[in-house]
């Protein structure tokens, strides 16, 4: 591969390193261990909106020469772009040129993000179900959830946006492992990832959305600890490889401040 593609595989690599940030084929990923590649090199990044309030991410499919060449980048039409919108942003993309396969592909990701916050606003998503409001949310429980995994933004959002619509408050921290709290109705958490397995993750495979309920604790509403839904990651020191390990010292140090020590360790070191 030339050296300039392979700087370039580095180079997002490094730049995208949660799970599913960046889907590399198989010469890719035997160009970054050190092995001759033939035929193209192909990865697919995720570009974020630059507009704040929009959780949509796009993806570019890029082939990257194994040879000297230009790099060719093409859209990927995700299901909640129009034809007409999908066509807008994949003419944005400049065309194959000699550039360095880093430039061109830094390039695209601006021209799309540039291209997107043109497109007109999206209807409203049909995540927000106003009909659950007079919903029978059930007698208060607390109720914990463990994940192998847990790291794309756009997940890690919707866990904490979802709770809204069903009156439930608590925390989610991503990782490897990752763990949600839910602090509500227990039928209404029982909705609410219903709707969050069918609707967020309606783009994953069915084999892998993995999650476990580990703890279901009645409370009372004097016994409630939590006022709001929060992603707390950034309160939690990670390591590992792709910084994606918590760690658990200080996640159990957070739970005996806030009161669920004991369901804390109920629930993720199997304590009696």
């Amino acid at each position: 591969m030339a050296d300039d593609a392979l700087q370039a595989l580095a180079f997002f690599e490094a730049m995208y390193p949660l799970d599913g940030e960046l889907q590399l084929s198989d010469a890719a990923r035997a160009a970054l261990d050190g092995y001759n590649a033939s035929g193209e090199a192909d990865l697919g990044a995720g570009v974020d909106s630059d507009d704040a309030a929009s959780d949509q991410r796009v993806e570019l499919a890029i082939a990257l020469p194994v040879t000297p060449g230009p790099t060719r980048i093409s859209l990927r039409q995700p299901d909640f772009l129009t034809r007409a919108a999908y066509e807008q942003l994949a003419a944005a993309i400049p065309p194959p040129s000699d550039d360095p396969p880093s430039d061109a592909i830094m390039l695209a990701v601006e021209a799309v993000r540039t291209a997107a916050l043109e497109l007109p606003s999206a209807p409203p998503s049909p995540k927000a179900k106003d009909d659950d409001d007079g919903a029978d949310d059930g007698p208060l429980e607390r109720v914990w959830f463990w994940f192998p995994s847990l790291s794309t933004r756009e997940k890690r959002k919707d866990l904490v946006t979802y709770a809204a619509t069903y009156r439930l408050k608590g925390f989610v921290l991503s990782g490897k492992p990752a763990l949600l709290c839910l602090e509500g109705g227990g039928r209404a958490v029982d909705r609410y990832m219903a709707a969050i397995k069918s609707e967020s993750w309606g783009d994953i495979p069915s084999y892998q959305k993995k999650v476990t309920e580990r703890l279901r604790r009645p409370i009372t509403d004097a016994e409630r600890k939590f006022s709001t839904m929060t992603d707390i990651t950034h309160l939690i020191t990670h390591h590992g490889t792709y910084n994606h390990r918590g760690d658990m010292s200080e996640v159990k140090k957070y739970m005996d401040e806030w009161g669920v020590g004991d369901d804390f360790a109920g629930a993720v070191m199997n304590a009696s």
